[in-house]
């Protein structure tokens, strides 16, 4: 049975051991058999207007599925030809001030442009480490020992634009209907997910892949 992960469960689902060995190749992804929709994937209700081709991802810093997600997505998007760009959205709720302290951490790094590069370590920092980086000297002490200029950071923490797309992440996300993290959707159509199979993050990729393939206008 499918099994979908709202947001009531999210923390504990996120708190899934990443130690755990990996899950076998999802079954219903091969060169003789589609992922099916409403099963593997959805349609969205009301599609977001993108350009047929846009892979966008929204995540968590303390998910441990986001986590594990990552690499694997960013290696998938890299062989492509030409190398596709991954759209992350933070996942943010108004109510949830731990998730939009992580939005705001995103948009900063995306801000200086070190998104893509400090993603690895800030999942690392706080999976793995533990740390709390939802303060702002929190940030600026961990940027430091990354090799940031704390300055530029602080800035780029505190300005507008940050303060802007903290503020708006959460109708972005909900623009997407997306409850579930991670979940990537491509084409601002069709939105899959660890929690649509049992093969979980190890399945999402090839489904990625097929949606990608398959959307009109490639």
């Amino acid at each position: 049975m499918r099994v979908l992960i709202r947001l009531a469960l999210a923390a504990a689902i996120c708190s899934t051991l990443l130690g755990a060995a990996p899950a076998p190749a999802p079954t219903g992804v091969t060169a003789d058999a589609a992922p099916t929709e409403g099963q593997e994937y959805v349609r969205l209700a009301h599609p977001v207007k993108t350009a047929p081709r846009e892979v966008t991802e929204v995540f968590w810093y303390n998910c441990a599925h986001s986590y594990q997600l990552e690499q694997p997505l960013d290696d998938w998007a890299a062989r492509q030809n030409p190398p596709v760009v991954i759209r992350r959205i933070p996942a943010a709720w108004p109510d949830k001030p731990v998730m939009t302290a992580y939005a705001r951490l995103f948009y900063t790094l995306d801000k200086l442009g070190v998104s893509q590069r400090e993603a690895i370590p800030v999942f690392h920092a706080v999976r793995d480490e533990g740390m709390d980086l939802t303060t702002e000297q929190a940030v600026l002490d961990w940027a430091a020992g990354e090799g940031m200029d704390p300055r530029a950071v602080q800035q780029a923490y505190e300005s507008q634009q940050v303060q802007d797309e903290t503020q708006a992440a959460p109708a972005l996300r909900d623009a997407y209907q997306t409850d579930e993290m991670p979940s990537v959707i491509v084409g601002g159509t069709f939105r899959t997910s660890p929690f649509m199979y049992q093969e979980g993050v190890s399945g999402t990729v090839p489904v990625v892949d097929y949606l990608y393939r398959h959307s009109s206008g490639h």
